[in-house]
């Protein structure tokens, strides 16, 4: 702690070419655009495809590959097939944003209690109003679910992304393990802000979520706990005139 906490107070560690500052602010660039474009991408493919039905094995294999692939594999490879640096990292940071969010979009509408569905279709509504007016509110709650695992995982992968050339804080860890540097507040520093950025996109992108869940459906955890807590029966006292023998 008191490594990072002498690094991270030296001003000429955040005035540095390449100190704090800079490569935060490379850290949130490449962390929010990529999250950014993973959302326009893949939000409403997940949605298309769990509205329709059509095309199931889509949202599917991107949730198996995006559990089941590791980050620093993915970044070695495609960096020995094309180059180094933030750009291939960032299309890596896309694809890799893109799983949890075409799940989230996809489950959220496919698994809708389907009479709700079907009662608004006996209603006279048209599929695009079903997916408007009942669909996407129902489902924000799960949407909202998938942007922020999206957002906490590209937020560390783009600290994956610095051992393939990447920039970012990933870099403070990188070249603070450096046999030339060997610099340990560097190293605790980077990993410090990089947990924190996590939680605090995680914690900006939770309340915005919750202006646009319609109220009811956002349940808190105090009252997710009293839904499920069984009820304490009474003890069974019974009257007088129904015990046999009066």
């Amino acid at each position: 702690m008191n490594l990072f906490w002498n690094y991270i107070t030296d001003l000429d560690h955040w005035k540095a070419s390449e100190g704090i500052g800079q490569r935060l602010g490379e850290h949130v660039a490449l962390s929010i655009g990529a999250l950014l474009i993973a959302t326009l991408i893949a939000l409403p493919l997940g949605v298309a495809v769990g509205h329709s039905g059509k095309g199931d094995d889509l949202p599917i294999l991107f949730g198996v590959l995006g559990r089941l692939l590791p980050p620093l594999g993915v970044f070695a490879y495609f960096a020995m097939k094309t180059e180094t640096g933030s750009g291939p990292a960032f299309a890596m940071l896309i694809l890799m944003g893109m799983a949890p969010i075409m799940s989230a979009g996809y489950a959220g509408v496919r698994l809708l209690d389907r009479p709700v569905i079907e009662s608004a279709r006996a209603s006279g509504m048209v599929p695009m109003q079903i997916l408007r007016e009942i669909e996407l509110p129902m489902a924000m709650p799960q949407l909202i679910a998938g942007v922020r695992r999206a957002a906490v995982a590209i937020v560390s992968m783009t600290a994956v992304a610095a051992y393939a050339g990447g920039k970012g804080l990933g870099r403070l860890i990188v070249d603070g393990q450096q046999p030339a540097v060997h610099d340990y507040g560097m190293v605790a520093t980077g990993g410090v802000l990089i947990a924190l950025l996590a939680v605090g996109l995680d914690r900006i992108i939770d309340g915005f979520g919750r202006s646009l869940v319609p109220p009811g459906l956002y349940a808190t955890p105090s009252a997710a706990l009293k839904e499920i807590q069984p009820r304490v029966a009474e003890p069974y006292a019974p009257s007088m005139s129904a015990t046999p023998g009066y």
